[in-house]
């Protein structure tokens, strides 16, 4: 810690011979002030106020997160004051003094606690470095919310404000960057800050049993406090090759479902409508919610030519774009942090789209999204997937704006518009992802036509308005459904939620007995079930697969379909067959007991499976050099 304070220290030198005049004859003698100035540019007092004021912006910090300080054990408490008293000495090296540095920390952390706060409120947990790379997604929709503001927002902000006037206890900084002596002080805490950074980043110690609690970001910040989960999150942004993987080994594995015979079943391939539903839920996977009116009376009345299940999202409360990308591309969010549209698809992927393209009845792959066009990077992505043309918000006329979004209605009548306009002779090929039940769910200006309330326990508006949305929802599946099932061409309707919303605490406790803080790990895995239907206006087998992740839906559409498929889709089909979900959360195997990755004690045929899944996505996501695309039905464009 002397590092830290040495330059300061001798900063003061002009306050020794001070001290050295008043001891002469004539002198005047030493006062309170001259105390004060001694105190304050000593090594003892600066170095005790940079640990309790780094002890402090935690405190601050959390307060933010409604967590107190003696919620966490004293091993977390000094991992996350460690990580914040290395920042600030880095910064401390950096201006080349203390009370400064110490202020723009103090904003910076404010700030910070600020953000989260707000984010909570509505995704029900903070900000993880993944989200730096959604920054002006995230922004897109933020203004549309509602905030209260709590006693703990307040205390909060109260504390960093003393933080801050705190600092002017501190002395200025006296000596300029070319001291020698004491710019080398400076450089060696920066260079002690980025050690220490190198080395968490590296060793498996610090992050123990942190950076593997991906499941539930909001447990994850609650429990290890909020720098220590942010760090380790950053830990995970990047992705490794997998130990062992080769292109022969890819080879190998998919090259076992190598099939000669690969006619589709159809003279003329179904129309294909693919709908990505936002927030659609089906609440009753959480427990008993009794309301006015039933919300997905349609949904439920589905049975003739019909496949069901639900669907396992990799996400919750948010990051729709993690849902399709599972879908399209059939990868699993299991290996991959981040956000796959924002980090990690900059070139050509062959996908569901350009599967389909290859049946050679679909002559246009349309994507629709009624919102702004480069959200989640949609529309530098979408070509990249094979789509030709992308319809957006202003694409839409919007004259009926459910809240102030599109709604499902408007949304399929652009597809019955598509439908008619769509050249003779071709199928049409469109995936849609909605708008309407985007949260939050507070437009208390709004008025519905068929209110929905619960009725066996009191909630919140929001929740109420949640379910009316979905009230509408269903309804608008049932005009899109009855148009097509007048149509004489085949047609395959495919309809899932892309994740849960995320609602108030109160909710939860009343449904399933608890706070999400509280819950166990079966109770959250229960908040990424969403409902999914594969529907046909000809004869298809009725079947209720159960339990299935979005990584594998698309290929049992096209089975369902009876489409063509690749090696790729074969393998990611037999893959279902044996472990029926794979999602960032975890594994569910055929007894439908849940397991997590990286389990010790792991079945050994589980983690071959796994291991072999991994090495053909990373071949499919990023060995596009070698990518053998006879696996993956590659199509130009």
């Amino acid at each position: 810690m002397t590092a830290i304070t040495t330059p300061i220290m001798a900063g003061e030198a002009s306050g020794t011979s001070s001290d050295r005049d008043s001891k002469r004859p004539g002198r005047r003698k030493s006062t309170p002030a001259d105390f004060l100035r001694k105190v304050r540019g000593s090594v003892c007092f600066q170095a005790v106020f940079f640990v309790l004021f780094s002890l402090l912006e935690f405190i601050a910090l959390e307060l933010f997160f409604k967590v107190p300080v003696w919620d966490f054990s004293l091993e977390i408490i000094l991992k996350n004051v460690l990580i914040i008293a290395f920042f600030n000495l880095f910064l401390m090296g950096l201006f080349h003094a203390i009370r400064l540095p110490l202020m723009i920390s103090a904003a910076l952390f404010t700030l910070l606690g600020i953000a989260n706060y707000f984010v909570i409120s509505f995704r029900g947990y903070g900000i993880v470095f993944l989200d730096l790379y959604a920054v002006s997604t995230a922004a897109g929709v933020a203004g549309g919310y509602h905030y209260q503001v709590e006693q703990y927002f307040i205390g909060a902000l109260s504390l960093n404000a003393f933080l801050f006037g705190m600092c002017f206890l501190l002395p200025k900084r006296r000596h300029a960057y070319r001291h020698p002596k004491y710019m080398l002080v400076s450089l060696l805490g920066m260079a002690a800050s980025v050690f220490f950074f190198f080395w968490i980043d590296s060793d498996t110690v610090f992050f123990k049993d942190v950076s593997h609690l991906t499941w539930d970001h909001n447990i994850g910040m609650k429990n290890y406090g909020y720098v220590l989960y942010f760090c380790s999150n950053g830990g995970m942004a990047t992705v490794e090759k997998p130990q062992g993987y080769s292109v022969e080994k890819v080879d190998r594995i998919l090259s076992r479902y190598e099939q000669k015979d690969n006619t589709a079943k159809h003279t003329k391939s179904p129309n294909l409508i693919m709908v990505m539903n936002e927030s659609f839920a089906d609440l009753s996977v959480l427990g008993r919610v009794s309301t006015n009116r039933e919300v997905l009376s349609f949904y439920n009345s589905l049975t003739e030519n019909t496949i069901k299940g639900y669907a396992e999202s990799s996400v919750y409360g948010g990051y729709t774009a993690n849902s399709e990308f599972e879908f399209l591309t059939g990868c699993t969010k299991a290996f991959l942090p981040g956000n796959p549209y924002l980090q990690y698809l900059d070139d050509y992927v062959p996908s569901l789209v350009t599967n389909l393209k290859k049946q050679g009845g679909y002559k246009e792959a349309v994507a629709v999204h009624p919102y702004y066009p480069s959200g989640y990077n949609r529309n530098r992505v979408y070509p990249l997937l094979g789509f030709d043309r992308f319809l957006s918000l202003e694409d839409f006329e919007n004259n009926k704006p459910v809240r102030k979004f599109v709604g499902d209605l408007e949304n399929y009548q652009k597809i019955e518009e598509l439908y008619e306009q769509k050249e003779q002779g071709s199928s049409l090929c469109v995936f849609n992802v909605t708008m309407q039940n985007h949260n939050p769910y507070d437009d208390v200006a709004y008025k519905f036509e068929n209110p929905v309330s619960v009725t066996n326990f009191s909630t919140t508006a929001s929740v109420n308005q949640y379910l009316s949305l979905l009230k509408m929802s269903d309804d608008a599946l049932r005009q899109l459904i009855t148009y097509f099932q007048d149509v004489e061409e085949p047609t395959i309707i495919v309809f899932f939620g892309d994740h849960q919303p995320h609602l108030p605490d109160g909710f939860y406790k009343e449904v399933m007995g608890a706070v999400p803080d509280l819950f166990t790990r079966e109770q959250t895995m229960q908040k990424y079930l969403v409902p999914f239907l594969i529907w046909a206006n000809y004869d298809i087998p009725e079947q209720d697969v159960g339990k299935v992740s979005l990584n594998y839906l698309s290929s049992l559409m096209l089975q369902a379909a009876g489409l063509q498929m690749s090696n790729y889709n074969r393998y990611l089909l037999d893959l279902h067959d044996k472990l029926p979900s794979v999602s960032a959360n975890g594994f569910y195997d055929t007894e439908g007991e849940l397991h997590d990755y990286g389990e010790e004690d792991g079945n050994t045929e589980y983690k071959r499976l796994l291991e072999e899944y991994e090495m053909v996505q990373y071949h499919y996501l990023f060995d596009g050099k070698n990518r053998l695309e006879k696996h993956f039905m590659k199509i130009n464009f």
